[in-house]
């Protein structure tokens, strides 16, 4: 098969469907398929035209400030980025088009020259945006959601026919996470995420600050960069035993993952959440609040718990499992036991199984 994989950034930026791309898009050429990737040279000194492990990356539209500081895309950078991948996919020859749902332009600007395409959806917001999320459900009858309930919003918000949408879940490279290489080290919390408003780090921040009340012994770890990192470094200075590491390579990020106790991601919105993934391969319990766009209300059940987005709510589950070890220690083995299931080449089988159908289908 011949895959174009339209996507707004890539490799070596790195956010969950970059990850999610990276990881199917280099199975996907060890099978012996031809993967392009078209996106945006989101830095100056990235090459234009580049081999990924196999992948033909297209990088074009350079925007230096296509993520705002504010965390938000913009609007200029989104037009340029949509208009050119248009121009870029008029007259090609690929077996299937396959797009990122971010930023949506793109899809619908490039749809009517892409016969064979397929619309993958993260997450549904359902306000601000729904004329575009409309729009944007009708360019196709293919779709693949993330998880489950990213496939639940899609029929529900978008009126999108269940026959049009198929669930294709984020994967872990699980033997990496899962080396046992470390004790865990008992009161040692971790959020790994993009540092950005809607992640809530600092509700974390003071959750945590009641659990050092009480638990004298405990730790934070932050770990990821973001236009509010400078802010969380200060916030964090003032909390005894926080450390914020920024951006980790992924063996060093691995090792304190490994190491730690708890996860905690008080995120707004998910619509999967591969770095919980990663957590419970390693056998870390994942705490999350219960936001109306957060996925992982529904995956962490039995692998961690959810709780109301208040901090006072985090600091008393993080409680719970410091002080009650059989609970944790089921937790984590509900955990591994589910991530092992996720690894990347099950996800990849499923991908390459489902993008046959959609060319048989077209032929």
């Amino acid at each position: 098969m011949k895959i174009a994989i339209i996507t707004e950034l890539f490799h070596p930026h790195v956010a969950g469907s970059e990850k999610r791309f990276f990881e199917i898009g280099r199975r996907l050429v060890k099978h012996g398929h031809e993967v392009h990737v078209f996106t945006i040279q989101h830095k100056k000194d990235l090459k234009k035209e580049d081999d990924v492990e196999g992948i033909q990356v297209h990088r074009y539209a350079h925007s230096k400030n296509y993520i705002t500081q504010k965390s938000y895309r913009s609007i200029s950078g989104v037009l340029n980025y949509s208009l050119i991948t248009a121009l870029k996919l008029f007259d090609s020859d690929f077996d299937i088009y396959y797009f990122n749902q971010w930023p949506m332009m793109h899809s619908i600007l490039a749809s009517p020259f892409c016969s064979t395409m397929i619309q993958e959806w993260c997450e549904i917001w359902f306000e601000k945006i729904v004329l575009l999320e409309k729009i944007h459900s009708k360019i196709t009858n293919h779709h693949v959601a993330v998880s489950e309930f990213t496939k639940n919003r899609l029929i529900s918000y978008l009126n999108v026919s269940p026959e049009d949408v198929v669930v294709i879940p984020n994967g872990v490279d699980f033997q990496r996470y899962s080396r046992g290489s470390q004790d865990k080290s008992w009161g040692k919390i971790i959020y790994i995420g993009r540092i950005v408003p809607h992640k809530h780090i600092d509700m974390l921040l003071d959750a945590y600050r009641e659990v050092k009340r009480t638990n004298p012994e405990t730790e934070l770890h932050i770990v990821g960069d973001g236009p509010l990192l400078p802010m969380i470094r200060k916030q964090a200075s003032l909390v005894d035993d926080c450390y914020v590491h920024g951006f980790l390579p992924e063996d060093e990020m691995i090792n304190v993952l490994e190491s730690s106790w708890l996860s905690v991601l008080p995120s707004e919105r998910e619509g999967s959440g591969i770095v919980a993934l990663e957590a419970m391969a390693a056998g870390t319990p994942v705490i999350t609040v219960d936001f109306p766009h957060n996925a992982l209300t529904a995956s962490c059940v039995e692998k961690g718990l959810v709780v109301p987005p208040r901090s006072d709510y985090v600091s008393s589950a993080i409680q719970s499992l410091l002080t009650n070890e059989e609970a944790w220690l089921k937790m984590s083995e509900n955990a591994s036991s589910f991530a092992k299931q996720s690894d990347w080449e099950t996800v990849t089988g499923q991908m390459e199984e489902y993008l046959r159908r959609i060319i048989e289908d077209f032929r």
